[in-house]
């Protein structure tokens, strides 16, 4: 039999768009001879749809599109991904469920329902979705097919054991997995064992593009009963990838995937901004140019994403900036083929500490006075966004937001944060993958000292630890769940530790009002992020220890 796996890129809420899409890869499907065309988890709805699931408007034509691809597919099975709204067992009411459904061709819908539901992180299903009990299989040209959703691949008792004591011949799992850094083979090898373990065929469909924060690679695949991987989606990219089962074998593509990380992530986040920009109805964006490595990273990704020509730079220099960083900038905007323009504002800031100057008499510069560069330098970006509708990219990268080194309405501005889930140490890295073959980032940004430029001689390690020293405690505490005594036993300083420990927590209410941002990590701020904004970090210092008197 020849299936095809079509991994497409899909838009949230756009119902009538989506099902146009998978009535049109169905039919590329049927020319090619297939007899099998297998969509991604909630492709007529778009995943995750989050709160649309409890508009009632939004669900009655969610139905009416699956009704109508009902209809008007003919003569290829389909199994696609939505939801269903059925009675729930106490026979009143209604419950929603995460649905495969199966098209056979002449207008019957057979369905299965999501049974282990995504509860983690970004993805939240139990406040919407109920758990699903259905396990059976049905026949296509008399091969019994099992299929799962998403989760339901996972653990002990995943439902493709019972699939597989129930004759299976064939398992089929349709999913939309979030891509996270360093991802590249960790599916696949569970897929792998899985196939191997109850010596069945194997197909896997995951989504491909970016919705909101999430962005999923793709990279669905096709594996043999003994766990070998026979053909394999590009990563990024929509495909409509046929194969042949013949013997439990796959006869088929496989590009090989990638192994470079960095790579890896440089594709996710160009799909990211140019998914969210689509999406949104939007063509231009603007960002600062600053002649540091954050913007000029940024830059890149989003001339790669949308073309020079939507893509405007401004420079925003102030009495502290150095001249390096105006030649830094032209530079790489001249490099990128953008435009670039160069608005001081030696003169905004001279009227505006004017203007403070009885309120501020007697009181030394600080803080507040560095602030005020940033938040003039926030509304020009807007005021230049508002007026030519351009969409303003925010560059403040992960390390920054975690211990608050940024400012409130100013180079917090922005909407979209391109590098909010990219360590510093991790932006050094996309530079040199950006500059691979030839200098688009000029070398003078990567390698001077890291600096806002905010007063005379200032430097990022003025404030932070070395962003090798800091990254390496944010990533023990944020993705790997350590307690203050596991990061110091991983050989930081205890000091160094505590400070940041204590920005992180106490600088909560600056993430709160941040830009939404690109998830490219396994825990990333934005909703995955649920920290209170108000408590006591002295759980951090006392470690796992119940307290006296608690039982």
């Amino acid at each position: 039999m020849k299936i095809a796996l079509a991994q497409l890129n899909l838009t949230v809420g756009d119902l009538w768009s989506n099902i146009q899409r998978i009535q049109e890869y169905a039919q590329d499907a049927k020319d090619q001879g297939c007899r099998l065309v297998i969509f991604p988890e909630m492709a007529i709805t778009g995943y995750p749809a989050r709160d649309l699931l409890t508009r009632s408007g939004f669900m009655n034509a969610a139905t009416r599109a699956l009704e109508t691809l009902a209809q008007n597919i003919r003569d290829i099975a389909v199994i696609v991904g939505g939801v269903e709204y059925l009675p729930n067992d106490h026979g009143q009411g209604k419950s929603l469920y995460n649905t495969a459904f199966l098209l056979d061709g002449q207008g019957g819908i057979s369905t299965w329902h999501k049974q282990i539901l995504a509860d983690y992180d970004l993805l939240d299903e139990r406040r919407y979705l109920s758990q699903g009990k259905t396990t059976g299989c049905v026949t296509i040209d008399g091969l019994s097919v099992g299929v799962t959703i998403g989760e339901d691949l996972e653990g002990p008792d995943s439902p493709m054991l019972a699939q597989v004591e129930a004759g299976a011949d064939l398992l089929v799992n349709i999913g939309s997995f979030p891509y996270y850094f360093g991802q590249e083979t960790a599916l696949q090898g569970l897929l792998s064992q899985r196939a191997h373990k109850v010596a069945k065929p194997v197909i896997w469909v995951n989504q491909v593009g970016a919705n909101d924060e999430a962005i999923f690679a793709g990279q669905s695949l096709a594996i043999d009963s003994e766990g070998n991987i026979c053909a394999r989606g590009r990563s990024f990219e929509e495909e409509l990838l046929v194969v042949e089962l013949k013997d439990n074998k796959f006869l088929g593509e496989m590009p090989p995937i990638t192994t470079n990380s960095i790579a890896s992530l440089h594709a996710a986040l160009v799909l990211g901004i140019r998914d969210y920009m689509a999406k949104s109805g939007f063509s231009d964006v603007v960002l600062g140019l600053s002649g540091g490595l954050d913007s000029a990273v940024v830059a890149c990704l989003a001339v790669e994403a949308l073309g020079s020509e939507h893509v405007h730079g401004l420079a925003l220099p102030s009495p502290y900036s150095s001249s390096e960083s105006i030649i830094d900038a032209r530079a790489l905007a001249e490099n990128l083929g953008c435009d670039l323009r160069i608005i001081p504002i030696c003169d905004a800031l001279a009227t505006v500490k004017e203007t403070l100057a009885d309120c501020f008499i007697a009181v030394n510069l600080d803080l507040a006075e560095e602030n005020i560069q940033a938040r003039l330098r926030g509304l020009i970006l807007m005021a230049v966004s508002n007026k030519y509708g351009w969409l303003l990219l925010n560059a403040s990268n992960k390390s920054e937001l975690a211990v608050g080194y940024t400012t409130l309405y100013g180079d917090m501005c922005g909407s979209l944060a391109v590098l909010s889930d990219v360590y510093k140490s991790d932006v050094y890295r996309l530079a040199n993958w950006i500059n691979r073959d030839q200098e688009i980032i000029p070398v003078a940004t990567m390698t001077k000292p890291p600096s806002a430029e905010l007063r005379p001689e200032q430097k990022d390690t003025d404030t932070l630890p070395p962003y090798g020293i800091l990254d390496g405690i944010l990533r023990l505490f944020i993705e790997e769940g350590k307690t203050r005594n596991e990061v110091r036993e991983a050989g930081y300083p205890i000091d160094t530790i505590d400070e940041v420990l204590r920005l992180l927590l106490r600088t909560e209410y600056k993430r709160r009002q941040a830009a939404p941002g690109l998830r490219v990590s396994k825990r990333g701020f934005g909703s995955g992020w649920r920290m209170p904004l108000v408590s006591s970090y002295k759980w951090l210092w006392e470690g796992d220890a119940i307290p006296t008197g608690v039982e």
